[in-house]
């Protein structure tokens, strides 16, 4: 996470402080800068989204239609790298090791990453996943409890002030933009062909739709993508009930056996965190008080509805589903 990140005002709780001080510590800058330097091929793809957006959700699903089901793989990371973290975690984002089964074959490499377009490499094409604002928060909050904070030691409301919405335009590649600033930034590229919205509701309502979608949208080499067979396999194997009874290679450990202790955690901090939940549309606006949800649309109005003319994220959703 940025280094910048680490940085605590005055009316920070002691828990927030030791949240970002450990944050501080999980990429390193030579790390970072050097993941965002990478220069891609003509195939290779990324997945963008803001985190808890539906990342690790589009890594199997792209990496199950390139490999036409393959699960040969310690964690999705590992032969869907995270640009950012990829150096510290010892992965060389420009040899093929980490992606055997795909290069053998002749398929795309894939990337992850949490840019925003103007710090992201130049790849030629990219996905973006988006999620409501307030799942993504709720999610987010859920993901770092536990694991960057004890439960009972950050309040929802805390998170939310005092790191989630305080994020902004980033003053430089070591930290990373808010929700709404990278969705815009997303967004204005929308018109060029290498980019392709991705909304995760819509993977939630009409998974084998939006698969199909992805799989026409990914470069094609040695075979097509979207053959019926290899579409039901890739539906089937990026189900919420068959990534769970494979959660041990969706976990993030690869990261957290890489960077915990770097960040004063225990070297195991985390492990029991599932990142696989039911993923619920809607299960933000059931926990979130509204003096919160509030805040979220402020920050919407002030920085989402100026470029996009939409005045909630489900008026988003339906402007880039008529784009479809």
């Amino acid at each position: 996470m940025p280094l910048e990140e680490a940085v605590a005002g005055s009316a920070e709780s002691e828990a927030i402080t030791l949240m970002k001080q450990r944050l501080s510590g999980f990429e390193t800058e030579h790390g970072r800068l050097q993941g965002l330097a990478y220069q891609p091929s003509p195939t290779d793809v990324a997945i963008t989204t803001t985190p808890k957006a539906g990342t690790t959700w589009m890594q199997q699903i792209c990496h199950q239609l390139r490999t036409a089901g393959d699960m040969d793989f310690d964690e999705i990371s590992s032969v869907v790298p995270w640009i950012e973290l990829a150096a510290d975690q010892g992965q060389d984002l420009q040899a093929v090791q980490w992606n055997t089964v795909a290069e053998a074959a002749g398929d795309v490499r894939l990337f992850k990453t949490h840019c925003w377009a103007d710090h992201c490499p130049p790849f030629q094409r990219t996905i973006v996943v988006i999620r409501h604002p307030e799942d993504v928060l709720m999610s987010f909050y859920r993901f770092f409890e536990g694991w960057f904070f004890e439960p009972g030691t950050v309040s929802l409301d805390a998170f939310a002030d005092e790191f989630w919405l305080a994020r902004g335009v980033p003053p430089c590649k070591m930290q990373n933009a808010s929700y709404f600033v990278h969705l815009i930034s997303w967004y204005k590229q929308r018109n060029n062909p290498g980019v392709m919205f991705v909304c995760f509701e819509d993977l939630k309502e009409n998974l084998e739709h939006e698969v199909t979608r992805i799989a026409r949208f990914l470069p094609t080499n040695a075979r097509r993508y979207d053959d019926p067979a290899n579409i039901q396999t890739a539906v089937a194997n990026s189900s919420f009930i068959f990534m769970k009874e494979h959660e041990s290679q969706f976990d993030e450990h690869l990261s957290k056996l890489a960077r915990n202790e770097a960040c004063g955690l225990p070297k195991m901090a985390g492990m029991s965190q599932s990142k696989l939940k039911q993923g619920k549309v809607g299960a933000g606006k059931m926990e979130l008080s509204q003096q919160l949800r509030d805040k979220i649309w402020q920050k919407w109005k002030e920085v989402v509805e100026p470029v996009t003319g939409c005045a909630s994220y489900d008026e988003l959703r339906q402007q880039l589903q008529k784009r479809k």
